[in-house]
């Protein structure tokens, strides 16, 4: 349709037009008798207007719209490599908001709003149970026993079907490769059946493999395990793997996308509930009506809402609540807590998009992010606005020749359009270029909640890239509107009158522009100076121990082959050899590792003159002699444990406890703690038969916000079986890593180390929320400060060089020079000063959407307000120097000259 066919095609016209006029010409010579020039001239008189013919033709074989659009391009790209620079500067802007923006879009996306690549999403949901639960203990959580999963299974009209599931950390082997630590999800038979999913390679597992305990060895692998470990090899069907030394054969691999129903700790292996005591290293009865420890979810009926199955499920929970307490194995509890108990309600939750520990977490400073790029984009766009303006300004008299040659108002505002959407297009090509990047630094703040990778990826998917074009036409709005107006309401006759050096209208809306951007920039530098101070106030308040050269590793003795009798010999060797190494100052193993955010809590009676029951669950631990003097937090009062704290014959084995001052504080009202028992357990039968040894200084072990009453347990009396080391090295820590692992390996090469790190990147790791929001709001500030200085400082030079007659006159009158300048820094000052005037209530109203994610400082912190405010009227002063000094330096009889 374009190019040489079509102009092969108009010239064929017009070869027809003049053949039919030689014609006409023809007939009056021969006829009228005419002279060929008087013939050709009514011929051409009787044809009509050759040239309306020709655009008739033009139009009718052509889309105009596509042509006009095809125009506008390339007037648009003629225009852009004109001034080179300030294309440069827009593309970069855009490329910064359009691809800030994608990339916090695509992980809020996958973390919190995509759906699972699973049947029909919107039908899945889960069980969870809202109340106390009486078990082997007490607490409040939404575990539920296997036992009750088979009487949800056998309701009738309200789920299509049910599965449960339970995440476990193992240690996997295989032929190819040696033992790494994995996350094994056991699930019942319906779980890949009832999320609809299809193997990859092989079979899934399925209800038959889910009947005998022990029989079933069977195991599927994750796809994304499968291509990592195995390397895609279809072979893998048949062949043996190891989960803790236990033989399971590879049934088949999981389809492509899917890694289970949590993002942040994607399972490796997929094996039966039947051999769940094969895969647990902790030797669980899970099969115990009363062990809680499923997830359970279902697939709702056809035509069966949510609110409905809510509804049916009701009358049948409250009856398991009033059948429960007669059944066997109940125990003894508190008037309190069977009221408690029987307040229970099973709540039906969506779960279509997953779920995932990190979520709750995770999902606030995602969105903070997320308004905070839409604030980068904002800015972007006003200064592209603002430059784009520039140029309309500089061109204002070959818009009016333009306009006086016959353009019209529509055909200057198209191409002022087409010209913002192309910067947007070019924009958002690097933007996405970007993107990933910028995905990538934000995935390293996010720690997974075991030995696997999250399944969070850099890819920009089909709705991110929709996103992304979207963002790009509302940027070309955002840009483009302003300018497009502008060019099209220039008056011809008054611009060509102007000198090129006078250039009048539109700064007003400059102005206006940056004061926009510099109070959308206070607005982000304020917010990254509470966020680093919330860092850096729980940075150095740390846990409340020295952190430095200190060492934290794991070992599973069970994964490794070894009994539960075998393991605590082991452990004792490996803690002999690690205090025999040179490089090591002290060693001690905990059952529960810190700062990792999980718990060991129970609530604990104490047996004060009136026997006193903590009214919440208490953080415990069981750690060796030794431990609070490795860990750099003293024994205030009592004595540590030692040797001969030897297992007694209470119910729970243990004879002495040492608390933490925050404990003593508030369960002991100011009296002696030492010699003061306490029970583990809350119920009426609990007997306080633990001795009280010693108090230790007050560190924080599972968050670092606020200090929490603890208790601990000698680490041999009970009953450990594996746990986490903490060694503090003489010298670095990286350095002692070497020496460790070889001293783990001599008493046996076959036990892995798990997770070993500096207790400071275990900070780092508990601060993830913190250091993301800092760091990227840091970033983004710094951004929107460059942005706005950008801005500014197009503003001013375009006013310095307006004013170039007014500063000429002046300083041939007598003014000094700096004066002139000073003219032109004022100004500058006082556009920033607008712009953080206007950002202090605006920060004021949004203040309490920061409250969550702070510590030590108030959101409307007047140091840190006012220092970003001060800071930022500092960058508009210097935002103006350079056209001041342009300014101030002018010839006066040149600039008189010039107008």
């Amino acid at each position: 349709m374009f190019g040489k066919p079509q102009r092969r095609r108009d010239e064929d016209f017009s070869e027809e037009i003049q053949s039919h006029i030689q014609i006409e010409a023809d007939r009056l010579i021969a006829e009228e008798g005419m002279s060929s020039a008087a013939a050709l001239a009514a011929a051409r008189r009787a044809f009509g207007n050759v040239t309306s013919h020709r655009e008739r033709f033009y139009e009718s074989s052509r889309w105009m719209w596509l042509d006009s659009f095809l125009r506008g391009g390339r007037q648009a790209v003629r225009q852009l490599r004109t001034s080179p620079a300030t294309t440069a500067i827009i593309i970069l802007s855009l490329a910064l908001g359009i691809g800030a923006t994608t990339a916090i879009f695509s992980l809020a996306d996958q973390a919190i709003w995509q759906e699972l690549p699973i049947a029909e999403p919107g039908r899945l949901v889960q069980l969870d149970w809202n109340g106390l639960y009486i078990g082997p203990g007490r607490g409040w959580g939404s575990l539920m026993s296997y036992e009750l999963y088979r009487e949800l299974r056998e309701t009738d009209g309200v789920f299509e079907d049910v599965f449960a599931r339970a995440p476990v950390g193992a240690v996997l082997s295989s032929e190819s490769g040696g033992a790494e630590p994995v996350i094994v999800e056991i699930v019942t038979g319906a779980y890949f059946s009832t999320l609809g999913v299809q193997p990859a390679v092989g079979r899934l597992l399925d209800d038959s493999d889910d009947v005998n305990r022990g029989g079933h060895p069977f195991a599927v692998l994750s796809n994304a395990y499968w291509q990592s470990r195995f390397g895609g090899d279809p072979r893998v069907v048949g062949k043996t793997i190891k989960i803790n030394t236990y033989p399971f054969t590879v049934i088949g691999v999981g389809p492509k996308g899917f890694q289970g129903l949590d993002w942040s700790g994607v399972p490796a292996v997929w094996v039966p509930a039947a051999m769940s005591a094969q895969a647990d290293v902790n030797n669980r009865d899970f099969f115990n009506a009363r062990e809680r420890w499923l997830h359970i979810f279902g697939r709702l009926a056809d035509g069966v809402s949510r609110e409905q199955a809510q509804t049916r499920l009701e009358p049948w929970f409250q009856a398991y609540l009033e059948a429960d307490p007669k059944r066997e194995g109940w125990p003894a509890v508190t008037p309190q807590q069977m009221r408690d108990f029987k307040a229970s309600t099973l709540d039906v939750l969506p779960a279509g998009r997953g779920v995932s520990l990190l979520r709750a977490r995770i999902e606030q400073p995602m969105l903070i992010l997320l308004a905070a790029t839409g604030l980068i984009l904002l800015l972007a766009c006003l200064n592209v606005a603002n430059l784009s303006l520039a140029k309309a300004l500089a061109r204002r008299r070959a818009t009016a020749l333009r306009a006086v040659l016959g353009a019209s108002r529509r055909r200057i505002i198209s191409e002022q359009l087409i010209e913002s959407g192309l910067l947007a297009l070019l924009g958002c090509a690097a933007g996405l270029l970007l993107a990933p990047a910028l995905m990538r630094a934000v995935l390293a703040f996010l720690p997974t909640l075991g030995p696997s990778e999250n399944a969070l990826g850099a890819d920009l998917h089909l709705e991110v890239l929709a996103f992304a074009v979207g963002v790009s036409a509302l940027t070309t709005l955002l840009s483009g509107v302003a300018p497009a107006i502008y060019a099209a309401s220039v008056r011809p006759a008054a611009a060509i009158k102007e000198q090129s050096n006078a250039v009048a209208g539109g700064l007003g809306f400059r102005k206006t522009l940056v004061v926009a951007q510099f109070a959308l920039a206070l607005i982000l530098l304020i917010s990254a100076g509470l966020f680093a101070q919330t860092l850096g106030t729980l940075r150095t308040q740390g846990p409340g121990f020295p952190t430095s050269n200190l060492l934290v590793f794991s070992v599973e003795p069970q994964g490794a082959g070894y009994s539960y009798d075998e393991s605590k010999p082991l452990i004792r060797r490996i803690l002999a050899r690690l205090e025999a190494l040179p490089e090591v100052q002290g060693a001690a193993v905990a059952r529960r590792q810190m700062l990792t955010g999980g718990s060991w809590n129970v609530q604990l009676t104490i047996g004060l003159p009136q026997q006193v029951v903590t009214e919440s669950s208490i953080p415990l631990n069981a750690v060796s002699p030794g431990f609070f003097q490795t860990l750099g937090a003293p024994i205030t009062l009592g004595r540590d444990f030692d040797d001969h704290d030897s297992r007694d014959d209470s119910r729970w084995g243990l004879s002495k406890a040492i608390v933490n001052q925050e404990f003593a504080d508030k369960y002991l009202g100011g009296a002696d703690p030492l010699g003061v028992r306490i029970g583990i357990g809350g119920s009426p039968d609990t007997r306080p038969e633990i001795e009280i040894v010693g108090v230790a200084a007050t560190f924080r072990d599972r968050e670092l916000r606020d200090p929490e009453p603890q208790a601990f347990f000698p680490a041999w009396e009970s009953g450990l079986d594996g746990g986490a080391f903490y060694v503090r090295t003489l010298g670095s820590s990286q350095t002692a890593g070497p020496a460790i692992r070889s001293a783990v390996a001599d008493i046996d090469p076959s036990l892995a180390i798990l997770g070993m790190r500096t207790v400071d990147d275990q900070l780092d790791r508990l601060l993830m929320n913190e250091r993301m929001l800092a760091t990227s709001a840091v970033a983004f500030a710094l951004v929107a400060t460059l942005l706005a200085v950008i801005g500014l400082h197009g503003v001013m030079a375009f006013s310095a060089e307006r004013r170039t007659k007014e500063m000429g006159i002046r300083i041939a009158l007598g003014a000094p020079r700096w004066q002139a300048g000073g003219l032109i820094v004022r100004e500058a000052v006082s556009l920033a000063t607008i712009g953080v005037a206007i950002a202090l209530p605006l920060f004021w109203a949004l203040a309490r959407f920061l409250e969550s994610q702070l510590f030590g400082v108030r959101s409307l912190d007047a140091i840190t307000v006012a220092g970003a405010a001060v800071l930022l009227t500092v960058v508009g002063l210097s935002a103006g120097l350079l056209p001041a000094r342009k300014a101030s330096s002018v010839n006066p009889l040149q600039a008189l000259r010039s107008e």
